[in-house]
Parts: structure tokens; sequence; C-alpha cells
């Protein structure tokens, strides 16, 4: 394999550290990330920021512009794209209607799901709600902003939840049009503002292609792939270890244009980043690992300054030591 994808993006996904950790990931950036030619850093912030426009979603350790300034300004001195993230469908809590993050706490009329105290997974957000969009708009351009970023991911990973509140089901439309209508929604406001948007792929794919329900969708929010914007880039993240990776197949066939994401295993992580390389075309723009993690414990084990004791991890820095040699 040619340097692990001999192609234009390696990134890494990390959450957003505690403002205690931000010096510590500052120096992750520019001791571990640049001289290994890393160039794109998406930051999972979801809503631990200290929003302006709605101080209500802000969740519990929320950085502050101060410590976000701090972290752009790392990535531009090595040159490395800083993307944020959020999650605007899916993962607003955990199970328990009490556990609900940021935008739901401040404002649970926007729950998909008001009347279960417990759901499957995660709680999602209802886009059909009519207030929905400004206040969602406003989190989205204010972190935008402060990280004078030129795109924004959007999430939309595991969606169980989609089409079943009463506002939703009086829209008389598919569960493939009401995800589609979302996401056209989010990435027409990027696209007015000259930002692209970046989000995973799984709820575009089909759990008769061989991925499991994780990885794939089995309440019809596939058929969403045909209607979506085609300058979306898509974040392919599968962890396990297969003969076929047929979502490279799918989205460079569908002209989309996609990042590999693996995770935890090296093994793993190399068959992924192989088979795409030969199936995805020019459509394929490189690799996003992902951590799903702390930052924090992440950056002083592979900086050497405090070897972790989980195992998650130590398997995580043999695949990051692979993918950014």
């Amino acid at each position: 394999m040619n340097n692990h994808l001999d192609r234009e993006i390696r990134g890494i996904c990390l959450t957003v550290p505690k403002s205690e950790d931000v010096a510590l990931i500052v120096r992750f950036i520019d001791e571990w990330l640049a001289p290994r030619k890393c160039n794109l850093l998406v930051l999972l912030t979801r809503y631990r920021y200290q929003f302006e426009s709605h101080p209500e979603c802000a969740s519990d350790h929320a950085v502050s512009k101060a410590d976000m300034v701090r972290i752009r300004e790392a990535c531009k001195r090595s040159n490395i794209k800083l993307v944020p993230k959020m999650n605007l469908m899916g993962h607003q809590s955990e199970k328990k209607k009490d556990s609900m993050d940021g935008l739901l706490r401040g404002h649970p009329e926007f729950d998909e799901t008001p009347d279960m105290d417990e759901v499957f997974y995660c709680r999602s957000l209802c886009p059909n709600h009519p207030d929905i969009k400004s206040v969602v708009f406003d989190l989205m351009d204010e972190l935008i902003d402060v990280c004078e970023a030129d795109g924004l991911h959007i999430g939309c990973d595991e969606v169980f939840d989609i089409g079943l509140c009463d506002r939703c089901k009086s829209t008389g439309k598919s569960t493939a049009d009401i995800f589609a209508d979302w996401i056209n929604a989010l990435a027409s406001h990027l696209r007015e503002r000259g930002k692209r948007a970046y989000m995973w792929g799984d709820r575009l794919l089909s759990s008769r292609t061989g991925y499991g329900s994780w990885e794939a969708s089995a309440n019809g929010t596939e058929g969403a792939i045909n209607k979506i914007a085609k300058d979306i880039m898509i974040c392919d993240w599968h962890y396990e270890n297969l003969d076929a990776y047929v979502s490279a197949d799918i989205f460079q066939s569908h002209g989309f244009d996609f990042l590999v994401c693996p995770w935890r295993y090296k093994d793993n992580a190399v068959k992924f980043l192989e088979y795409a390389d030969k199936h995805g075309g020019e459509h394929l723009k490189g690799f996003l690992a992902t951590t799903w993690h702390g930052s924090a414990e992440i950056a002083k084990h592979m900086m050497n300054i405090e070897k972790s004791g989980n195992d998650t991890i130590q398997n995580l820095a043999m695949s990051l030591d692979e993918l950014f040699k």
C-alpha cells in the first residue's frame, strides 16, 4: 500500500477537550499530528461549546471561545484544516430522557420521541419542528465562525428514531425523504455561506449490503442516497474485518466524494483502506481516522506522556501509528 492512501486528505476525528486539556491538544497538534502530515482535524464538539446565540444549548464542560481559538490557531500553524462536528439528528442523549444533551436539554420540544422515557439507543431530533432550523443554523454558524472553518460535519449517523412523531407522520413522507430533506436543508445552509457539509455515510447504506444495523440502515433511510446533494463529503466508517467494503463501490458509483474512516484495529483499517483504494476511484479523497475516546488520554498515550491501560486505546495507537507513518 502506498503510504496508506496517497490521496489528498490525511485526517483524524478527535473529541473536543475539556478546557484544562486544551494546551495538551495544542501540543498534540504541533508535535504529533503536524509532523505526520495530518491535514484535517474533525473536532467532535457536539454541544460542548459556550454558545452565545443559544447558551441554553451548551453541554457540560463546554469550552470557551478562547479555547477554540487556541485550537484553531494551532491548526493554522500546521496547515491543518479544522472542521467542527455536531450531531444534528441522532445522538442527542443516552437511552433515558433525563440524559438529553445540549440541544434537547435546552429545547425538549425538538425531541422526535417526546412520549418515550427510554429509547432503543439515543434520542433524535425532529427535523419537521417549525422552529428547529433557526436554532440549529445559529449553532452551526457560531461554530463555523469561531473555527474559521470552510465546512462542518453534521454527524447524522446511527439514526434509529425517525418518522415516529405525529408531526413527521403527518407529512406522509418516507423515512428516506424525511432524512434527505433534513440533510439537504443543512447542506444548503452551509452552501449559502460557501461551506461544505460532511456527514457519516451509514444511514445511506442498506443492511442488505452485508453491513450490520449499526453500519447500515434497516429503517429505509438508505433511499436518501439518491436524494441528497452530491457536494456532501461522505465519511464512510466501518470497523470490522470484512472480505469487501462495498460502500466504497456504492459511494463512488453515486458520485460522492468520500473518506475512509477506520477505528481501532490496525489490520482492519489497512484492509479497509486497501479495498477502497482499488474501488473508490477519483471520489476517494483520503482517510479520516476515528478515535471515540477522550482526546487528552489519546494525546498523552501517543506522545508517551502517560501510557493508557485501556485496551481500545492501545489498539487505536497501533492503528494511528500505521495510518500516519
